[in-house]
């Protein structure tokens, strides 16, 4: 690669060059496709690529008073197919126990959380007792969040299951790429994904029919991920709605208004937390099944972080297996042992709020000053049932373009892969996934914290 866009030497595990400071095998192409075209068209790209990004409302709001385009760096991370397989496995088994995992929690045989764990947690809804979703799904889109440490290891952080969001942002930086910098991809064998049939299939397996009406439920255009929710709503045919689009009629089923009749509705893909607020007697509706939810309700309460500590022994629980993928070692609070474990060793760990998302209540612990670090100890003291602790892992950076310097600069990253399950227990695995980027002297990827994304390809072997 050419000197002026070289990588700086950087500490850790560096997805794009070795510990002797050469390009790895599955970004040789890349590399040379950039040093081609230099610093300063690259820098052009990246302008008209940015420009293309505020036109489409690509944007992912942190203020709702400010029109904020999606942060994206252009360079695409890379994953060897053989990586892929482990991945993808490891999401599917990983999902299937979750499920199942649900679907006793609610209906009074699950023996794998103590039940103080449970009975403690924000998203679990007593009232889903009893309850039984169609085909028995209480989670149909699964996201999970994964670092990697290197030479294909690949470490679970978090599992999201109530309304996991990312996968528009996956697919349009792979098109933008595409389309203003399509020589970074023309030596790759990247392997192409279409979301459309395997969404439409799990929403006719949910209804037991093949035309379901469906609608997607959001909360608004001032919300942070307006963007996913219109784009879905285009990318799928189905349309958008918010609260006062819908009501629950006399016979207990769900209608959308619309200017000549109200139209009775099959499934909900609800992008909202709080459904009584948006539509009142909405819950009775989808507890009398007169309405299928995507995700079902109460499936929250296996998005717990301090849950997620009990997911290896649901996989070895529900499907007989090891787990495939690794998570991160973590501590749960409430145990006095573990608490004085984690007060001794403060200063390398993560602390995370129970039900916390998008980065909030995330302590980086080795990262903060000393006034904050006293007190997110005062917090566990106070309260330590709502955090749990895990071990800083020293995870995986990747290249971004400065187009104002011209240089490429590590910076951390991780992985949020997405999947779906159908009525039937069938998962489908999109390939790739969103690639989170911190900001410049930090960890925290979250696009809510204010990370960058960036585009992800499955490339299968050789590498040219």
């Amino acid at each position: 690669m050419a000197s002026e866009i070289s990588a700086p030497a950087t500490p850790g595990y560096n997805e794009w060059t070795d510990s002797s400071g050469q390009t790895r095998s599955h970004y040789a192409a890349i590399a040379n496709a950039a040093a081609s075209l230099g610093p300063a068209e690259l820098a052009q790209r990246w302008g008209r690529a940015n420009r293309q990004v505020g036109l489409d409302a690509f944007t992912f709001y942190l203020d709702p008073r400010r029109y904020r385009p999606a942060p994206t760096d252009w360079v695409p991370r890379v994953i060897p197919a053989d990586h892929w397989e482990v991945i993808s496995a490891g999401v599917a088994q990983r999902l299937k126990a979750l499920n199942r995992f649900l679907l006793d929690l609610y209906n009074g045989s699950q023996d794998v959380v103590p039940d103080e764990v449970m009975y403690t947690s924000y998203y679990f809804y007593p009232e889903v007792q009893g309850f039984r979703p169609p085909g028995d799904v209480f989670v149909q889109i699964y996201g999970i969040d994964l670092v990697h440490l290197g030479e294909g290891r690949y470490v679970v952080l978090e599992d999201n299951l109530r309304i996991p969001s990312g996968i528009t942002y996956q697919i349009k930086a792979v098109d933008m790429v595409s389309s203003h910098v399509p020589e970074f991809g023309a030596d790759y064998d990247i392997v192409p994904y279409d979301i459309r049939q395997a969404y439409h299939d799990m929403f006719r397996s949910l209804c037991g029919t093949d035309s379901p009406v469906c609608v997607l439920l959001t909360d608004g255009r001032f919300g942070s991920a307006f963007f996913e929710h219109r784009y879905l709503s285009e990318l799928l045919s189905i349309p958008l709605v918010e609260g006062a689009d819908l009501y629950v009629g006399y016979d207990g089923r769900v209608y959308a208004r619309t200017i000549e009749q109200d139209i009775p509705v099959d499934l909900i893909y609800r992008r909202v937390e709080d459904l009584e607020m948006f539509v009142p007697n909405l819950r009775e509706a989808y507890m009398d099944n007169k309405v299928v939810l995507v995700n079902g309700l109460g499936s929250g309460a296996a998005d717990d972080k301090l849950v997620f500590m009990w997911v290896p022994q649901m996989i070895q629980r529900y499907l007989g297996e090891t787990a495939i993928l690794e998570q991160a070692p973590s501590f749960n609070l409430s145990d006095p042992d573990s608490r004085r474990h984690v007060l001794e060793n403060l200063d390398s760990l993560v602390i995370k709020a129970r039900q916390g998302y998008g980065g909030i209540g995330v302590y980086v612990m080795p990262d903060l000053g000393p006034g904050d670090r006293t007190r997110v100890t005062h917090h566990i003291l106070q309260n330590p049932e709502a955090f749990i602790a895990q071990e800083t892992l020293d995870f995986s950076n990747h290249m971004v373009f400065n187009d104002q310097s011209g240089q490429l600069e590590p910076r951390y990253i991780d992985l949020r892969v997405f999947a779906i399950q159908d009525g039937n227990g069938n998962v489908t695995v999109f390939p790739g996934g969103l690639t989170r980027v911190a900001l410049a002297g930090g960890r925290i990827t979250n696009n809510s914290s204010g990370g960058l994304c960036k585009p992800t390809w499955v490339v299968r072997h050789p590498f040219q």
